[in-house]
């Protein structure tokens, strides 16, 4: 690894200016991994900072979840909207996104990152519906998972915006790869500094598996159903965003997952295709 490369890994892995959690961010993290709390005591954290309450509030009445009547605070939009698991992941995958600086690399499509974030999430906690009763995973794991897949992205940029204006001029060319284009110019890839982070901020072991096993097809471990599902959506939606929509039952990811119900997986496919629009505004919403 030349000189350069190393200086860019050594900035990314040893970053000192990178914001420590913020309050809220570390009440909700501890709220992902409690399973007691009630929702006023949720709403009650989200509304201690009025910015994130305002992002949920605005996310409820999205044209995404289609409400008949307004939602005017975060505990009517867990009861009638969200729900409780996915409010927990939503405020705090907006609270710590927003520790990151993006405007050194003025390439970077925040609205795309989100638009990602939040398909993967969504259609992956969609297809635990598809496996069979007995052997399905947890939906929420999966929905965080697919929300914090591409975090090591913002650290990239946060860290080395000038360097990561590169790596996506790099990658317009045909046949690229994001990874290595990002392990040739920054001697690190995404997929790394996700890993790095998620266990500097505690985030669960089993998301920061889920992250940092992405797109590995020799994964052999305890959550192996949970990544074919992840990676099934995670491909799914890059594809989409390309124009290209390859039938989720074709999915190379989903060949070898057992008790498949492919009717559900054409009705799961359906429905998202015909939610694209709105989640697009959403994501513009958050970013």
């Amino acid at each position: 690894m030349d000189v350069g490369k190393e200086s860019i890994k050594l900035a990314v892995l040893n970053v000192k200016h990178l914001p420590p959690l913020s309050m809220t961010a570390s009440k909700l993290m501890a709220a992902i991994s409690d399973d007691e709390i009630d929702l006023k005591e949720l709403a009650g954290i989200i509304d201690q900072d009025p910015g994130l309450a305002a992002r949920i509030i605005g996310l409820a009445n999205s044209a995404y979840f289609s409400q008949p009547t307004p939602v005017y605070s975060v505990e009517e939009a867990i009861i009638r909207v969200l729900g409780l698991n996915m409010v927990k992941s939503l405020a705090l995958g907006i609270t710590v996104a927003g520790a990151f600086e993006i405007d050194r690399c003025p390439r970077f499509d925040l609205a795309g990152y989100w638009f990602e974030a939040l398909a993967s999430g969504q259609l992956a906690r969609s297809l635990v519906m598809a496996v069979s009763a007995d052997a399905r995973p947890d939906m929420n794991a999966l929905y965080l998972g697919g929300l914090f897949h591409n975090l090591g992205t913002l650290l990239l940029v946060h860290v080395v915006g000038e360097a990561y204006s590169a790596v996506l001029e790099d990658l317009k060319k045909p046949e690229a790869d994001l990874r290595t284009i990002e392990r040739e110019r920054l001697g690190i890839d995404h997929r790394t500094a996700s890993g790095w982070l998620a266990e500097k901020w505690h985030i669960p072991p089993d998301i920061i598996t889920m992250m940092t096993q992405l797109g590995n097809r020799e994964y052999q471990g305890d959550l192996q159903t949970e990544m074919l599902l992840l990676n099934a959506a995670v491909y799914w939606v890059k594809d989409v965003r390309q124009g290209q929509v390859t039938p989720l039952a074709e999915s190379p990811w989903l060949m070898s997952l057992a008790g498949l119900n492919k009717d559900r997986l054409s009705r799961i496919e359906e429905t998202v295709l015909c939610q694209i629009d709105d989640l697009e505004l959403v994501a513009r919403q958050l970013a």
